[in-house]
């Protein structure tokens, strides 16, 4: 293993991570029948030194090939299956929800030559795409079936595409891979914090979709899941609404990986009697900086300079005077704040970053951790609360986004003007103020996590920052509960719950990664 380490420089944005590696070292990436890869790169830039770092190895082809089975880039054994699956198998299996449990679990599904029905209520890419600009536009209002939250790829679609996860799982690299061969840039298989970007991504998704497609897989978009009929405790069909009308679709197995904003889907559950429970999750603001001024914190140089370091990260929590956490959330370097409004009188917001990570501000979620104690210990009571937060936010900004100035909040005042940071949400907002959104506890919070946080990363705490509500939508408030060995629904026969809106994931991998074992789940009940 050798340890390479490059300082950032200006103008070297032409150069590639190998190319980097290779001008360090001084020597060709192919030599004597072995090859040069890298495994890591991260960033160190402790005592305001910053370093980019690499992990290199000097590997033979065949000792590339049991590096990459041993981490899990390798294909499931589908090919031995498939044979098998097609005699046993009944009906064809059913996906509903395209994010990426629903896209692994249905690309799975379709390796196995078991040709999935993949439903999603929202649009296609392209459709979704527009759907969305036009309300960033100002054209149109969100769309209760195709915005931000729904269509093809899931709310992920229109995030940083951040790939990091805590999860242990060999199959995050098998994920990685899959995305890399779709058209991801390779370096998100070594980087220690990959990220794809929106626009990556959501050529990336399409990729993939095609392959579903290409090995039989049907996809209706603009497709609502809208319940299913059982015989004896087990699924039998399921019904679905799209332009054409209602319809009845034979099924014993159905994945089901709504995303978390499917709340028709949760009461639809619950009223049927599908075992499920209430979950913890957090709510809260988002708060922007500019880019310039966290890269220099972090890195003691701005990333527009150069071409070899990304826009900076972090990641912050801390106990604060009301006895709660406040932690930063999918933070989005270089990135922008968007409208995420599902429906009507709602006023939603999440962050968002292109591959190039080079916008004038950095944005993160601020989170306060939220339970029974805040809003009822009914199945459903904490989407109930996130409605009304949301209800709250909406009438606060006057129809539009509500955002207030860090120092404003701090100080007690409300109305004020903005300094060096502007919000960068579209396609409008308006001064609000946060306290006719939040509880008391939740604004005490804020106010005190904020003042700490600068002690951690130097302005942090710099009054103009910009703060925007509300941010609601980081976790599912429910979980549809589930066997640990089958995956199967506690008390329906054939249901698969999966990935985030489920309960079981948190973000782009973790989702992926729930999508696939439910759906090796699913090809072993056949078996």
């Amino acid at each position: 293993m050798l340890e390479v380490t490059v300082k950032p420089r200006e103008g070297d944005c032409v150069m590639s991570d190998m190319d980097r590696v290779l001008n360090k070292l001084g020597r060709p990436e192919c030599r004597n029948g072995r090859q040069l890869v890298i495994v890591k790169k991260y960033i160190d830039a402790r005592h305001g030194n910053t370093r980019i770092c690499y992990r290199v190895e000097d590997l033979t082809p065949e000792e590339i090939i049991l590096k990459r089975k041993e981490a899990g880039y390798l294909a499931l054994p589908y090919a031995e299956k498939s044979a098998e699956l097609a005699r046993k198998c009944g009906s064809r299996p059913v996906v509903a929800g395209f994010g990426p449990a629903g896209l692994f679990a249905g690309l799975v599904l379709a390796r196995y030559g078991l040709r999935p029905v993949i439903i999603e209520r929202g649009s296609s890419m392209n459709d979704r795409i527009r759907a969305v600009e036009n309300v960033r536009l100002g054209i149109n209002e969100p769309d209760p079936s195709c915005n931000v939250q729904f269509g093809e790829g899931g709310a992920g679609t229109f995030s940083d595409g951040k790939l990091f996860t805590g999860v242990n799982s060999g199959l995050i690299s098998f994920v990685t891979r899959e995305f890399v061969d779709h058209g991801a840039c390779e370096d998100i298989m070594y980087d220690s914090h990959p990220h794809i970007g929106t626009d990556v991504l959501r050529r990336v998704i399409v990729s993939i979709r095609e392959e579903l497609q290409d090995l039989g897989a049907e996809v209706l978009f603009d497709t609502l899941f809208t319940g299913f009929r059982t015989e004896n405790g087990r699924i039998r069909k399921i019904l679905y609404d799209n332009a054409s009308g209602s319809h009845e679709l034979d099924c014993d197995s159905l994945i089901l990986a709504p995303g978390n904003s499917a709340r028709d889907t949760f009461r639809y559950l619950y009223r049927t009697g599908v075992a499920m429970e209430a979950k913890n999750f957090a709510v809260g603001v988002r708060i922007e900086h500019l880019r310039k001024d966290i890269d220099t914190a972090q890195y003691g140089i701005d990333t527009a300079l150069t071409g070899s370091l990304s826009a900076a990260n972090y990641k912050l929590a801390v106990d604060t005077v009301t006895g709660r956490k406040l932690y930063t959330f999918c933070m989005c370097p270089g990135g922008e704040v968007i409208n995420s409004s599902s429906g009507p009188e709602q006023a939603v917001v999440n962050g968002m970053s292109y591959s190039g990570r080079d916008l004038d501000n950095s944005n993160s979620a601020l989170l306060v951790p939220v339970g029974p104690e805040d809003y009822g210990s009914g199945v459903l009571d904490g989407i109930v609360y996130q409605e009304e937060l949301e209800r709250r936010a909406y009438n606060a900004g006057g129809g539009k986004i509500p955002v207030t100035v860090w120092g404003d909040l701090r100080d007690g005042k409300n109305g004020g003007s903005f300094g060096r940071v502007l919000p960068s949400v579209k396609p409008g907002y308006t001064m609000g103020d946060m306290n006719d959104i939040f509880d008391g506890y939740i604004i005490e919070s804020i106010i005190d996590g904020i003042g700490k946080m600068g002690r951690k990363i130097r302005g942090f705490d710099d009054p103009d920052s910009v703060l925007s509500a509300v941010e609601s939508r980081s976790s599912s408030p429910v979980r549809i509960l589930r066997d640990k060995e089958s995956r199967q629904s506690l008390n329906t026969g054939g249901l698969y719950p999966a990935g985030e809106g489920a309960g079981y994931a948190g973000g782009i991998m973790s989702s992926a990664v729930d999508g696939i074992n439910s759906a090796n789940a699913l090809v072993s009940g056949i078996m």
